[in-house]
C-alpha cells in the first residue's frame, strides 16, 4: 500500500511536471508567433509609409545634393571626406521632416505601436567607363551615416531592407566629361521598443488562463495527496485500533472462558469456595469489559455532544484537591512538583469533565515514561485564560506527530512507542473536553526530553 502511494504520488508529480513543460512550449511557441506577427506588421507600416511621395521627395533632396558634391569631388574641389561629411550634413538636415512625417503616419497604426526606424549608408563605389571602380564609402564602415530617422545601436534593430540606389551620373570638367556608375547601398532598421508591453498586451488573456488552469491542477493535485494521506493514515489508525482492542478484548473474554468451564466442571459441583471464585472472576471481568467498552463510547464523542454542567469555582482550591486525590493513586516512585496560585479569579467550567482532563493528562505522561511531574495552574492576563500546565519528564513526541497526537484513534508508530497499551482516544478525548469549554490545547516536545501539555480554559466574567 505504501509503494503503490509512492508510486501514484511520483506519477502525479511527473504528470504535473510535463503538464507544466507542455503549457510552457505553447506559450512560448505563442510568444514566437505573436512576436513574427507584430515584426511583419510593423514591417507593413514602415513600407507603406516609407513609399510615399513625402518621403521620396524628402530621400531626393540628399541624393540631389550628394551629385553635385560628387560633381565637385571629381573636379577637385572637395576631398572624399569632406564630400561625405557635408552628405552627413545634409541627411541630418532633412531628418526632422522625415521625423514629422514617419510619425504622423505612424499614429495611424495606434498610440502603443512604437517602431523606430534608421536609415544607413552600407557603401559607396563609383565605376568608370573602362571597369574601374573607386569606393567612396567602404562596406562595414564603423562611421556610418545616417540617412533617415533615429541614431540607435545595430545590435539593437532588426535589418528589414537593404537597397541600392544606382546612376549613370555625368561629371562635366573644364575638358570635357565623363559618365560613371554610381552605386548607393543603404540598409533600413527598424526598433520595436515596446516589444513586451505589446506582447503582454496580446498574450495576456492566455497568460491568465494558463495561470489559473496551473493553480487549479497544482492545487486539485495537493489535495488528492492530502486526502490519499489522510485516508491512509486514517486506515492505518483504524487498523491498529482494532488491534488494540482485539488485544484488549482477548484477556477478560479468555478469562472468562476459563471460568465458564471452571463452573460447568464436575469437581466444582458441591464445591462452593470453586464456585463462589469463579463468580466473582466472572463478575470482574464483566465490569472490566463493561468499563473497555463505555471508555470507547464515552472517549468517542466529539465536543458538540458533550454536555456541560458548569459552576463557578476556585481554580486553585480545584487543582489541589485534584492532586491530592491522585497522588493515592500512584507509585511512590514518581513525583509531582506542584506551582498552583492563588489567582482570586473563579473558573466557570464543568468539574467531571475538566478533572477529567487533566487526569488523562496525567495518566498519558506517567504511561509514557514520566516520573517527574510538574503541574502549574495560573491566569493569564495577556489573553485572559485560567492556564492549567502540565510537564513530565518522558519519552516526548517528535515535532512530525505533534499535529496528529489529538486525533481520534491516533498512536505513534515509532520505534517501541505500541508497547504501551492504549486505544488512541486519551488525548483526543481531552482535546474534546477542552473544545467543549471553548478552550485550547497544545503540546511542547522533543524525543526524549519529555514533553509540556498546555491548557487554556477562557475567563468567563
Amino acid at each position: 500500500m505504501q509503494l503503490k502511494s509512492k508510486v501514484l504520488i511520483l506519477f502525479s508529480v511527473f504528470t504535473l511536471i510535463a503538464l507544466i513543460a507542455i503549457q510552457g512550449y505553447l506559450i512560448y511557441n505563442s510568444y514566437e508567433l505573436k512576436q513574427k506577427t507584430i515584426t511583419i506588421d510593423a514591417r507593413n507600416a514602415i513600407a507603406k509609409i516609407y513609399n510615399t511621395p513625402a518621403v521620396d521627395s524628402i530621400a531626393w533632396l540628399y541624393r540631389t545634393d550628394f551629385l553635385n558634391h560628387l560633381e565637385s569631388y571629381k573636379n577637385n574641389e572637395i576631398s572624399k571626406q569632406e564630400m561625405l561629411l557635408l552628405l552627413d550634413e545634409k541627411a541630418k538636415e532633412i531628418n526632422p521632416g522625415f521625423l514629422k512625417v514617419y510619425n504622423e503616419g505612424l499614429k495611424e497604426y495606434g498610440d502603443d505601436f512604437d517602431v523606430r526606424f534608421k536609415k544607413i549608408v552600407t557603401s559607396i563605389s563609383l565605376t568608370d567607363s573602362i571597369g574601374n571602380t573607386e569606393i567612396l564609402y567602404p562596406e562595414k564602415s564603423i562611421d556610418t551615416i545616417t540617412l533617415l530617422g533615429e541614431n540607435f545601436s545595430q545590435q539593437e534593430g532588426m535589418l528589414i531592407n537593404n537597397s541600392t540606389w544606382q546612376k549613370d551620373h555625368e561629371v562635366f570638367y573644364n575638358n570635357g566629361s565623363e559618365v560613371f556608375n554610381l552605386n548607393f547601398k543603404s540598409s533600413i532598421f527598424m526598433n520595436i521598443s515596446n516589444w513586451n508591453s505589446l506582447i503582454i498586451r496580446e498574450l495576456s488573456g492566455l497568460l491568465i488562463l494558463s495561470s489559473l488552469l496551473f493553480l487549479f491542477v497544482v492545487g486539485l493535485l495537493y489535495y488528492s495527496i492530502q486526502n490519499l494521506l489522510k485516508q491512509k493514515r486514517v486506515a492505518t489508525i483504524k487498523t491498529d485500533f482494532i488491534n488494540n482492542i482485539t488485544h484488549e478484548l482477548k484477556t477478560p473474554l479468555s478469562t472468562l472462558s476459563l471460568a465458564t468451564k471452571t463452573l460447568t466442571n464436575e469437581h466444582a459441583k458441591g464445591n462452593e469456595e470453586m464456585t463462589s471464585e469463579a463468580i466473582q472472576i466472572i463478575d470482574r471481568q464483566n465490569t472490566r469489559l463493561q468499563n473497555l467498552i463505555d471508555q470507547v463510547l464515552q472517549s468517542s464523542l466529539g465536543y458538540q455532544q458533550i454536555q456541560l454542567s458548569t459552576e463557578a469555582f476556585n481554580g486553585c482550591t480545584f487543582v489541589k484537591e485534584l492532586l491530592a486525590d491522585y497522588c493515592l493513586t500512584i507509585s511512590s516512585s514518581i513525583t509531582i512538583d506542584k506551582n498552583i496560585e492563588s489567582t482570586g479569579i473563579p473558573i466557570i467550567a464543568d468539574k467531571f469533565y475538566l478533572s477529567t482532563a487533566i487526569i488523562n493528562m496525567l495518566n498519558n505522561a506517567i504511561k509514557y515514561g514520566g516520573t517527574k511531574l510538574k503541574v502549574a495552574y495560573l491566569v493569564d492576563k495577556e489573553d485572559s485564560t485560567h492556564t492549567f500546565t502540565i510537564q513530565d519528564n518522558g519519552i516526548g513526541i517528535s515535532p512530525k506527530y505533534q499535529k496528529y497526537i489529538f486525533h481520534k484513534f491516533y498512536r505513534i508508530s515509532e520505534k517501541n512507542t505500541h508497547n504501551y497499551k492504549g486505544l488512541g482516544l486519551g488525548l483526543y478525548y481531552t482535546s474534546q473536553i477542552i473544545k467543549a469549554h471553548n478552550g485550547t490545547i497544545s503540546v511542547e516536545s522533543a524525543t526524549n526530553k519529555g514533553s509540556t501539555f498546555i491548557i487554556k480554559i477562557p475567563i468567563i466574567s
